[in-house]
């Protein structure tokens, strides 16, 4: 018997956010006053100044580091943020002036003079609103354009140049390079197109199988199975540093031409998925950490759907989240051991890394048709950058916290399987998920 497991895009009206669409110049995650009044703000992100503009020369590093230069101006950066304080101060310098004012209206009894004070109470008045006015450009200049633009910090594992290898794994013996199953990969993946994929015989039974065995790895690891959404909204896109471009668009029936926070699909099995549930959530200091994991689909633009496993841990400290970090490696190595393929784990190099992430270890696994390693899975440390940027917090008395986070892609069906069907592993070789040999 053949099962066909279809891999394609769900019929939604979906479409590739243009390039020159005006409207999505506007942030969803920022919206100055002007634009407030017409969209909703569903967020308003923790703008640390002090901490990312505090030590200009630790910025230049990192963003040099990344090569980021393109992407962010350090010195326009440094311009419109003295730009900004100076506005700011100024609007604080005519509020209180007003206060004073009407302190004064209130204690004279001369009406002469309190005529005067009323004549400049509407001056000041007046020109706070004008500068409230200027203050929107400004703000959405340096906010929405550049601050929000900055990278994480880079973690001190992070190399410079260099991705490093950590572990690696080496191929079985029992795999012949040279005899590899070039007819098996081309027999059961039937590709249509750049986004439509059929997969028959054990990939169709590995694509249904491996993720189930891979939740039930990281369960026995004292993760929580999670079941995630497979929509999402633009402002946690934007929070996340993804790219709208590279998700799809679902146009909505009462969509507003000038709306700005849009859905996108995303699939169940992403960090995005992940966020919609943390956004503006506070919870308890007892309940961290959290290690949760999973299971679902990952739409990408102009790619086929993938079956995907997600990982996402929560820490109340850096010293705390980095200690989860190296056990979910651990977790991940105790799943890819138990597969028949040599592979390795690589600490990313600065210049690899998505902005948001402070450091990554990739799972690259060695595919002997082609005499290469091919990335499968990833795991990434984004300290409390993240939580910041979705407030996402907890409270120990009255001081507000932000966890720090992890969070990565513990599995891909669909390259794992080419990998497997390429490289001649079949569902035999596989008894931890061939649940049909036990029944033989």
């Amino acid at each position: 018997m053949v099962y066909a497991f279809p891999h394609v895009t769900s019929m939604l009206r979906l479409n590739l956010l243009p390039k020159t669409n005006g409207r999505f110049f506007s942030s969803a995650l920022y919206l100055t006053g002007d634009k407030a009044r017409e969209q909703f703000a569903v967020l308003v992100p923790y703008l640390d100044f002090k901490h990312k503009l505090g030590d200009f020369e630790r910025l230049k590093r990192n963003v040099r580091l990344r090569r980021y230069q393109q992407q962010l101006d350090c010195d326009n950066l440094i311009r419109q943020w003295e730009m900004y304080r100076e506005v700011e101060k100024r609007k604080k310098e005519i509020e209180q002036c007003r206060i004073e004012l009407q302190k004064r209206i209130q204690q004279t009894s001369c009406k002469e003079e309190q005529k005067q004070l009323k004549s400049r109470a509407i001056l000041a008045r007046d020109d706070l609103k004008m500068l409230k006015e200027q203050s929107y450009k400004v703000a959405d200049a340096f906010i929405a354009n550049s601050f929000l633009s900055i990278p994480n910090d880079l973690h001190q594992r992070t190399p410079e140049d260099e991705c490093k290898c950590i572990y690696e794994k080496p191929v079985p013996a029992r795999i012949d390079r040279a005899a590899t199953n070039v007819d098996r990969l081309q027999e059961q993946l039937e590709q249509f197109g750049q986004t439509c994929l059929y997969m028959t015989g054990d990939a169709a039974w590995m694509d249904l199988r491996l993720p189930m065995h891979c939740c039930e790895t990281f369960r026995q690891n004292n993760c929580i199975l999670f079941c995630n959404p497979d929509f999402v909204r633009s402002f946690l896109v934007e929070a996340a540093m993804v790219s709208k471009e590279s998700l799809f668009l679902v146009r909505e029936d009462d969509e507003l031409e000038d709306k700005v926070n849009l859905l996108h699909l995303c699939g169940g099995g992403s960090l995005l998925s992940f966020l919609g549930y943390f956004t503006k959530l506070s919870v308890f200091p007892s309940a961290l950490p959290l290690r949760l994991v999973a299971s679902g689909k990952r739409y990408h633009f102009q790619q086929t759907q993938s079956n995907e496993v997600h990982v996402f841990g929560a820490c109340k400290t850096s010293q705390e989240a980095e200690q989860m970090f190296d056990d979910m490696v651990q977790i991940y190595k105790r799943f890819y051991d138990q597969l028949p393929i040599g592979y390795r784990l690589v600490q990313v190099a600065a210049p690899n890394l998505r902005p948001i992430e402070s450091m990554r270890v990739d799972v690259e696994v060695f595919d002997a048709r082609n005499e290469r390693y091919v990335k499968v899975a990833e795991l990434g440390y984004y300290t409390d950058f993240l939580s910041k940027r979705i407030a996402f917090i907890y409270h120990e008395g009255k001081v507000q916290h932000f966890p720090h986070v992890i969070a990565g892609t513990a599995m891909s069906s669909v390259e794992l399987i080419k990998l497997f069907l390429g490289n001649g592993v079949t569902l035999a070789d596989l008894p931890m998920i061939n649940t049909f040999a036990e029944q033989k």
